[in-house]
């Protein structure tokens, strides 16, 4: 296949629970893309891991072969560029890393496993693109919700800020008190159903109370189905669904068999078996809501996912997030009754000394944005207890959700809030030494810098506010203007924990105080 002049074929395949899907399309410029291919076939993995625990061998032979060819229709098409991504019953599997050995060795492809935190980023992503000119969220409270076969994908956006982002484990396959949909009547899956998600809308009012939300955004195969039943031709990227004709329809699709719901609608029979189930955890959700607006965009994670290979491959800026997960270490920093004003100072001091040593630590955005989410965070354990608080906001880190965190990225905040205080990174720390090399050396360059800014507002009062940098060989010299005052504490903090930004850096770092200014 030829394409256009400035245009590259790419392709993202997509391993569900359910279905393992492919789309190819065409990208350019900015946010072009163009789907030129769209595949879909049924594979039980959810069947497997839900029950067993692992992938069976028929299933992973099944899944091989409509992998081998899709990769002869990706090749078809030539395309350059191909992305890979396993969903929840394969990231559950106790076998996944051979599956995905093998899948490599069979079809060239390599899987990333997508974690809860990563697809909530992706489904952002598709949702803010599909509503960009339609609709300000920042001027809504918003449910956004997506049932998958095995896991529920939940995000609460405050006037357009992430409040609250949860992985649930369960979807239309895998459902509360069974293992697979059809095994009890529907009247025993509403009620289980039912209890669940309003005990978790409960746990979430803690936080965010669900009924504040006034737009109700619903992602999902199952729910763009139902909207092409009332929309007989859809040209844009969402629409609206209304209320009653969403719960009636639900309402009908109850009392229908899969068979009744295959011959109706012309869907598969793995299809029809979880349609309802699927449809009714919505409508749990949406009940627990005050929300009048129901929105269905008609973009999925693949679609998001598509959108930043035409960014990146034009050149053209990537989505940026990075205010988000900002907004959501805040959040969680809150439910922690944190010092506002001294995270902020400290997030910001840290982030400026990261600018101005960019040679020295030779790293990039990503690593600022998870520098910026420790300062913030750096203190929540005081509220466990203000004794070794800094092995609590660890151990707080790790156990929370950050939205655009993968885990990774979690375990590296989590180590550098741990050494913000006392003693630095050691080869007897289990939790440390369990990242990877690369891993360790971005903590470590991260919580020595971390330590620094920590020192210069060690009174909480923020009275360092400006500063400016003198460079020698073996030393960095902050000065500061005299009108600050007494900064004798900080001085002497600063002595105390600037052990491992000399280790690191090769350079002693000191807090020097320019006289006073004279007046005639």
């Amino acid at each position: 296949m030829e394409t256009l002049p400035g245009k590259q074929v790419v392709a993202v395949i997509d391993i569900g629970t359910s279905a393992i899907r492919l789309v190819v399309a065409e990208v350019g410029a900015k946010d072009e893309v163009r789907h030129l291919e769209n595949l879909q076939k049924p594979v039980r993995f959810g069947r497997d891991v839900f029950t067993t625990g692992h992938i069976s061998t028929p299933v992973m032979r099944e899944a091989l072969e409509i992998l081998k060819n899709y990769k002869t229709v990706i090749d078809g098409y030539g395309a350059k560029k191909v992305q890979a991504i396993a969903t929840s019953a394969v990231r559950e599997a106790s076998n996944r890393d051979t599956f995905i050995d093998q899948v490599f060795v069979r079809t060239g492809l390599d899987i990333e496993i997508l974690e809860g935190p990563e697809e909530n980023r992706l489904e952002l992503i598709a949702v803010e693109h599909a509503l960009e000119g339609k609709m300000n969220l920042e001027a809504k409270n918003c449910l956004i919700l997506e049932v998958g076969s095995g896991s529920t994908e939940l995000i609460l956006l405050n006037q357009g800020r992430v409040e609250i982002t949860r992985t649930l484990s369960f979807g239309s396959v895998r459902l509360p008190g069974q293992r697979v949909p059809g095994e009890t009547a529907s009247s025993g899956i509403q009620r289980a159903l039912k209890r669940d998600i309003h005990e978790i809308a409960q746990y979430a009012a803690r936080e965010y109370s669900i009924e504040q939300v006034n737009t109700f955004i619903a992602l999902g195969g199952d729910v763009r189905f139902v909207a092409a039943q009332f929309h007989e031709s859809i040209t844009g990227r969402f629409v609206e669904l209304d209320k009653k004709a969403f719960l009636n329809f639900t309402a009908r699709v109850a009392k229908m068999t899969p068979e009744e719901i295959t011959a109706q609608y012309g869907l598969s029979y793995g299809q029809a078996e979880t349609l309802y189930p699927a449809l009714l955890i919505y409508s749990c959700f949406f009940n627990e809501t005050h929300a009048e607006v129901f929105l269905v965009p008609m973009v999925s994670i693949r679609d998001a996912l598509l959108l930043e290979m035409a960014q990146f491959l034009s050149g053209y800026k990537r989505t940026d997030l990075s205010k988000q997960v900002l907004n959501s270490a805040r959040h969680l920093a809150e439910k922690y009754k944190y010092d506002k004003l001294h995270a902020a100072q400290v997030a910001s001091t840290a982030s400026k000394l990261f600018d101005v040593l960019e040679k020295e630590h030779g790293m990039g955005t990503r690593e600022r944005l998870l520098l910026e989410v420790s300062g913030i965070l750096h203190d929540i354990g005081t509220f466990i207890s203000p004794a070794g608080h800094h092995k609590h906001s660890s151990y707080l880190v790790t156990a929370s959700e950050i939205f655009g965190l993968r885990k990774s990225d979690k375990n590296i905040v989590s180590n550098v809030v741990r050494y913000h205080r006392r003693v630095p990174p050691h080869e007897s720390h289990e939790a440390y030494m369990s990242l990877p090399k690369a891993d360790r050396a971005v903590v470590s360059k991260l919580a020595a810098i971390l330590r620094v800014a920590d020192s210069l507002d060690h009174a909480h009062q923020q009275k360092i506010r400006q500063w400016t940098v003198e460079r020698s060989e073996d030393a960095l010299t902050l000065w500061i203007p005299g009108e600050v005052g007494d900064v004798s504490l900080e001085r002497d903090a600063l002595g105390k924990k600037g052990d491992l930004f000399t280790a690191v850096f090769g350079m002693t770092v000191q807090l020097k105080q320019r006289p006073l200014e004279t007046s005639r």
